[in-house]
């Protein structure tokens, strides 16, 4: 699974957590119908750690090889569980909000505590080095 995404990014290392389908949503919040929108892209996702920074990516790859969703992984990213859902808004205010559905719930639940865990250690102060 590694040596496939390392394709599309050769500094991934190891799948932290992977489900088989999940579809993207996108929260539009301007014009005269408000609401959730299909963002047209749905897959495999996974949350990658990679050798490099950003230190994790969410990747949803995109069943028909158009364009996937990839956003890194942030401290400041607020997230939003619910059933079959996984909502986050992402650290740049000018970027929607997204939602993630996941054809099976024990899955998300698998997706959701990892996320919090990663988004967690993220938020810890880093140990500044030794002078």
């Amino acid at each position: 699974m590694e040596a496939q995404l390392q394709q599309l990014d050769p500094q991934i290392e190891l799948v932290a957590v992977y489900s088989k389908f999940v579809v993207a949503y996108q929260l539009q919040q301007d014009g005269p119908t408000p609401g959730w929108r299909k963002a047209n892209i749905e897959g495999p996702m996974y949350i990658v750690r990679r050798t490099g920074l950003p230190r994790y990516k969410l990747i949803l790859k995109n069943n028909d090889l158009s364009a996937d969703l990839v956003d890194a992984l942030h401290p400041d990213w607020e997230l939003d569980c619910q059933s079959t859902y996984i909502f986050y808004k992402v650290e740049d205010p000018t970027k929607r909000i997204r939602g993630l559905w996941f054809h099976d719930e024990t899955e998300r639940v698998r997706v959701e505590q990892q996320l919090e865990a990663l988004l967690q250690g993220l938020r810890r102060p880093q140990p500044q080095p030794a002078e």
